[in-house]
């Protein structure tokens, strides 16, 4: 079943369906918050952008290049910029180094080792998880938003 609002708000990377055709025309939230579709498919945006000047995105920090990734994805109608952002930074900013990620050259050889241990648990799986485990606070927070009073995610956060 499709999500009645993000036909207008959203670009065609943004809607997301099922690999199993049953779930369609979901929005972002809809399938982190879902996780997987409930015929038993993963989901996936119904486009993959094309972008054309993705060679200046090269010099980019961590934290740029994912909001620049994430931004293709995520339609700023589910996440404003300042919000996108701050989630980014709240993810990675426990990374013991600064690059994040880190591309280390090795020896005189064209050979390069991406370093993906430097998050809080020394695993890959910080990369993604830490991010994913701010986008479940930030919906959840918005969700509840009127059970407890006002004021938006980064107030709710104390931030």
């Amino acid at each position: 079943m499709a999500d009645d609002s993000v036909d207008k708000t959203h670009s065609e990377s943004q809607i997301y369906l099922s690999t199993r055709d049953g779930d369609y025309g979901l929005s972002f939230e809809t399938v982190v918050l879902k996780g997987l579709a409930a015929d038993g498919g993963l989901f996936l945006p119904h486009k993959v952008p094309i972008v054309a000047d993705w060679r200046s995105w090269k010099d980019l920090s961590y934290a740029d290049l994912a909001f620049r990734i994430f931004r293709l994805y995520i339609s700023s109608c589910e996440i404003p910029g300042d919000d996108l952002k701050s989630i980014i930074d709240r993810s990675y900013s426990t990374f013991r180094a600064k690059d994040v990620t880190p591309l280390v050259h090795l020896q005189d050889n064209n050979l390069y080792l991406l370093e993906l241990f430097h998050g809080p648990s020394y695993s890959f799986k910080d990369c993604a998880l830490q991010f994913l485990g701010n986008l479940f606070e930030y919906f959840l927070v918005r969700k509840n938003r009127g059970k407890e009073g006002k004021g938006g995610f980064t107030e709710a956060l104390g931030l």
